[in-house]
């Protein structure tokens, strides 16, 4: 596609003074500032119509209305007459727009500018006829989304298929429409990548509603490995009460768990109660056999506060018989699976994840290549900013897998309501992660270190738009956007029951 050609693009305005490489302003012509709004892209014949230096396609941002007559710090005759009720002189008004530049169209694509954006230099607006995506995917492999820029249906959106293991963070607050993007955008994406797709769903009501109920498996179907259930049982019985012979006691207990799993399935009308009354006489055996007088006392008011504490119902979450093995060979073959992990504890959950975690892992260190998206909602729950017990455990495992899999072709697509702090995902973690989607934040991330105005202010975007954005609004950041500057794309919502999911 050649360059542009003067009389199919609409004039609006030109180049203010002060332009630089990176920087520019657009003074709209009369009456356009009505019909010209922010993030729109336009397109500057950098030093003329005729012969200009170059073609440079920019992002509008960062509006500015200005009446020298109707300042507000100072007294003049117009601020008289408008505080009477009269009409003020609009004669000496003008509009004007930042412009980001997105980078020079060249044969060979977008090219980053190093010329300066000449004042007075013409600024045209793109329309829906208009194709500039296909400039700034020239020379790249992308997959095209079902998202579209913001105000033009008609422009899909791109993806660079080579960063997709470069890993992802979609932020909002509730109700931005998280889900329903995740899952009608980003899940698509990955399979025509030819990805395989599994998402933890961490409460059962955001993705599981919106799959067939054979593209789902419940957590307490799955078994866990022992080092996992181990963990599970420390956090239940505040580390074993700090006694290293119970704890040695249930670590020996949980051998073969799968198989004492399935015998009480098998043998009991209460398995949960069969194996908690195994588990129970066992430690007390081995309490009652130590030697040692004061040894013994402490492990045995160890074993009342432990057993005050546990009930039988807390071990359905650790008996599933569905090996991690098992999942992931169902996953291969459907390509698309989440894992309901409601009715579980917390413990148990992240019990789970680091099972998950540990295999696929394993894969990878064996030099699979697993072309796998793994998508985890809540993701502060596995990886909080302040993070102890088993989520440093996980939070540790998130980092191990995000590093590893960008050379063993795994995305992970980690989705939470805040970017930093309480609300956000460990500082850490969120470094890995390369591929950013902003929707409407909480106000909490609206200022201050890690936050949104961090990441995207440097772009012309303000917090306080971030705070408006309306739901289904996403600021498109980082390598996966062919653009090096953020865009604002958006989908078509669907009725799935009248609710769209955040």
């Amino acid at each position: 596609m050649g360059p542009y050609l003067v009389s199919e693009l609409r004039f609006i305005g030109r180049v203010a003074d002060g332009a630089t490489e990176t920087k520019a302003r657009l003074i709209l012509l009369k009456d356009m500032e009505s019909s010209v709004i922010a993030e729109e892209l336009v397109l500057i014949k950098n030093g003329g119509e005729t012969n200009p230096v170059n073609e440079i396609l920019g992002v509008l941002r960062e509006g500015l209305g200005k009446n020298e007559f109707l300042s507000h710090t100072s007294y003049r005759p117009d601020v008289a007459y408008l505080r009477h009720g009269g009409e003020p002189s609009g004669a000496r008004e003008v509009y004007s727009f930042a412009i980001e530049p997105i980078g020079v169209i060249t044969d060979g694509g977008i090219e980053p500018n190093r010329a300066i954006i000449q004042p007075r230099s013409p600024v045209y607006l793109l329309e829906n006829r208009d194709r500039p995506f296909e400039h700034i995917v020239k020379g790249r492999d992308v997959i095209w989304s079902d998202a579209y820029f913001e105000g033009h249906p008609s422009w899909s959106i791109p993806f660079d298929k080579g960063f997709l293991p470069y890993h992802v963070g979609v932020y909002g607050s509730t109700g931005c429409g998280k889900s329903w993007f995740t899952r009608h955008i980003l899940v698509p994406l990955y399979r025509k990548a030819g990805y395989k797709v599994l998402i933890l769903d961490w409460s059962g009501t955001d993705y599981v509603p919106l799959l067939k109920s054979d593209e789902v498996i419940k957590i307490t179907e799955i078994a866990l490995d022992e080092e996992s259930i181990l963990s599970y049982f420390q956090d239940k019985t505040f580390g074993f009460a700090r006694n290293d012979v119970i704890k040695d006691c249930f670590d020996e207990f949980l051998e073969g768990w799968i198989s004492r799993v399935k015998e009480a399935y098998s043998n009991s009308e209460n398995p949960a109660e069969h194996l908690y009354n195994e588990l129970k006489i066992n430690v007390e055996i081995a309490v009652s056999s130590i030697d040692h007088r004061g040894s013994k006392a402490s492990a045995q008011r160890a074993f009342r506060r432990i057993f005050r504490k546990l009930k039988p119902s807390d071990l359905y979450p650790v008996m599933g018989v569905l090996s991690v093995e098992e999942l992931f060979q169902e996953l291969e073959a459907r390509g698309l699976l989440a894992v309901d992990m409601s009715g579980a504890l917390t413990e148990a959950k992240l019990g789970f994840f680091l099972s998950l975690s540990k295999y696929l892992y394993g894969l990878m260190e064996a030099g699979k290549n697993l072309e796998v998206a793994l998508i985890i909602d809540e993701a502060p729950q596995y990886a909080p900013w302040d993070a102890h017990g088993i989520q440093a455990e996980t939070c540790e495992m998130i980092k191990n897998l995000a590093a590893l899999g960008r050379k063993r072709m795994l995305n992970l697509t980690l989705v939470a309501q805040g970017i930093k702090g309480e609300i956000g995902i460990n500082a850490a973690v969120r470094r890995n992660l390369n591929t950013h989607f902003f929707g409407r934040i909480h106000p909490l991330d609206a200022g201050g270190e890690g936050g949104a105005s961090e990441w995207l202010s440097p772009y012309g975007i303000s917090p306080s738009q971030l705070l408006q954005l309306k739901p289904g609004r996403f600021y498109f950041a980082g390598v996966m956007n062919p653009s090096p500057v953020p865009l604002l794309i958006t989908y078509k919502p669907v009725d799935h029951g009248g609710v769209q999911s955040g």
